[in-house]
């Protein structure tokens, strides 16, 4: 493997934390991504909300800052939806972006702002589309028009990486079918270190970089869209909604609480895994207060407790019943939002266990370490409700 992809990769595992941003112009409909297909909207239907689109309150700006008070260290929003509509100023459809009312480019700027403020930019992109007419009738045809728009984005945005989701549609022979060897050697001789992610739900190919798990913790089929355990040689990420809807829906108001959302993000260190967390912004380019609010307090929790999530590893224990544990170098973080009623914590720990201590505080917790098994004494009440975090230097 290339050096310089196998540190974007370690480089990309560190960061632990991301921007989801699923936007439109389904969002003009208000109720979700795939609001076309669900509702069986014709194209000649659908293609005219274009003409309405104009997100007069964008700014890339603002969007980056909150990501970067969030604690996120990158963003991966979607170029082109399966509705096929893109998102930015392709030279190869008059369906895009600057052919709206609002006539800018989204990506041009939303790169400029990440590179900024130093954030990884990613650009999900659908080669499933609704809409393009080759998609059913000309294989070869389209076939090249979205490896073009791929390529297309890696040469005109730089991105970190790209992220593909649609190629489930035709699962069968799947490399052959969608030529994605072929692509990714292309876009890697005009940036070798490219990442590759592709939501295929199947085993990762050689040349793809990053397996995730979509609205499932790593290794779980809750949602019957992971079938297919961690690979070892993969970066593993859980992509998840605040709510139950990628895309914008006005009528969803199933947010999860701060407190479940900050201890997924534990949950998915734990497991050695990125969070990549979604929002949906609404039609005029602001995203939802709701949104807003608890991606600031997740921020608010990794000022205090930020080394516990970033730059660690997880798999320290086979099972944490308490929460979880990351670990990095001399230290071993336990991840606790569920005290057992004893008010103990027994750890199996083959190392000696130096100083606990509170990560937040700095406060120190009585322990006893006799062989390998080490007791801490925990108070009856934790000091953070939604995810309390010992260092333990060992």
């Amino acid at each position: 493997m290339d050096k310089r992809r196998q540190q974007a990769r370690e480089n990309f595992r560190k960061m632990r934390f991301g921007m989801f941003v699923h936007w439109g112009i389904y969002s003009l409909l208000g109720r979700g991504e795939w609001v076309m297909y669900h509702e069986k909207i014709p194209p000649s239907e659908y293609k005219p909300l274009m003409e309405r689109f104009n997100p007069h309150l964008y700014d890339a700006e603002e969007w980056v800052k909150l990501a970067k008070k969030s604690g996120m260290r990158y963003i991966t929003i979607t170029a082109k939806h399966h509705d096929g509509f893109c998102m930015y100023d392709s030279e190869l459809t008059e369906y895009k972006i600057t052919n709206t009312p609002f006539k800018r480019d989204i990506m041009r700027e939303l790169a400029a702002a990440c590179r900024k403020e130093n954030i990884a930019l990613l650009f999900y992109y659908s080669p499933l589309d609704w809409q393009h007419p080759a998609y059913k009738t000309d294989w070869d045809t389209y076939t090249r028009y979205w490896h073009g728009q791929v390529i297309e984005l890696v040469r005109k945005y730089r991105p970190y990486g790209i992220w593909l989701d649609g190629c489930w549609d035709k699962p069968e022979k799947l490399d052959e079918t969608w030529k994605l060897t072929d692509l990714y050697r292309t876009i890697r001789t005009i940036n070798p270190a490219i990442l590759i992610a592709n939501n295929h739900h199947q085993k990762p190919l050689p040349d793809e970089d990053i397996q995730t798990y979509e609205q499932d913790l790593p290794g779980e089929n809750t949602v019957g869209f992971n079938p297919v355990p961690p690979d070892d040689n993969a970066i593993i990420e859980t992509c998840m909604t605040i709510n139950a809807s990628w895309g914008y829906n006005a009528n969803d108001t199933q947010h999860k609480s701060p407190a479940q959302l900050i201890r997924i993000l534990a949950e998915c260190a734990g497991r050695d895994a990125n969070l990549l967390l979604n929002v949906g912004p609404k039609p005029d380019g602001t995203i939802q207060n709701e949104h807003r609010e608890r991606l600031l307090e997740m921020g608010e929790w990794l000022r205090d407790n930020g080394a516990s999530v970033y730059s660690t590893r997880g798999k320290v224990f086979s099972s944490c019943e308490w929460g979880t544990a990351t670990r990095r170098d001399n230290h071993i973080y336990l991840h606790v939002w569920k005290v057992p009623s004893s008010n103990t914590l027994l750890i199996h720990l083959p190392l000696q266990v130096k100083t606990a201590r509170w990560l937040a505080t700095g406060g120190t917790l009585r322990y006893q370490q006799q062989g390998d098994k080490v007791t801490l004494h925990l108070p009856s009440s934790l000091p953070d409700s939604r995810n309390s975090v010992i260092d333990l230097e060992v």
